[in-house]
């Protein structure tokens, strides 16, 4: 399968075109700096581009058979909304439907959507974590845009990501019961394989360790 990756310069999304790789896929992967990208493999293609740009998002998608998008804005960002995954996501799926991409598979938050445990959202993400608010609110905007996409999607939410290698992984549709982290190969590995796995389709599981 020849996977198109948005965001693959982040730690999780390098840990992403790894795991494809190591699963026998093809990886087209769109950066604005092309140095960035470990090219370990001929399958590996890279496209110069903005992921908010239509015609790059075009190029990336050129011959691919799923998309795994997994661009953010980075850290704790500043605290401002940003439109940046929600006006991304719109341009994938725009692309998508033109040339036939049926799936799609998004990170997302915890949070998103009202999910997580009840003292997660009243307390934990208010309180202590108010700076991930907007970056939430993005992701309610991309889940929307999923919703509305007719494409084969998966929005998979996600705690706090950390080092360490791939760990058991614990899947919900409702993001109860579940723990505070997850490590970023265990979040490559369950992403990787939402592109052919039909358990998820049109869904917004949340995982963690």
């Amino acid at each position: 399968m020849n996977i198109a990756v948005f965001g693959g310069t982040g730690v999780t999304g390098q840990l992403v075109i790894e795991r494809a790789l190591a699963e026998g896929h093809s990886v087209v992967a769109l950066t604005r700096d092309v140095s960035r990208i470990i090219r370990s493999s001929d399958r590996v293609r890279v496209v110069e581009g903005s992921p908010t740009s239509p015609a790059d998002v075009r190029r990336t998608l050129e011959g691919a058979d799923a998309v795994i998008h997994c661009l953010g804005i980075g850290g704790k960002g500043d605290g401002k909304a940003s439109t940046l995954v929600s006006e991304s996501v719109g341009l994938v799926i725009d692309e998508a439907v033109r040339s036939g991409v049926k799936r799609i598979v998004c990170m997302s938050n915890v949070g998103a959507g009202g999910s997580g445990p009840w003292l997660y959202r009243r307390i934990v993400l208010p309180i202590f974590l108010s700076w991930l608010r907007p970056i939430i609110a993005d992701k309610d905007r991309m889940e929307e845009l999923l919703r509305s996409s007719g494409l084969e999607w998966v929005s998979v939410r996600l705690p706090n990501i950390v080092d360490g290698p791939g760990r058991p992984i614990r899947a919900s549709a409702s993001g109860a019961g579940l723990g505070l982290s997850i490590t970023a190969a265990s979040v490559a590995e369950f992403l990787v394989g939402q592109v052919s796995s039909s358990e998820w389709v049109g869904q917004t599981p949340s995982i963690s360790n």
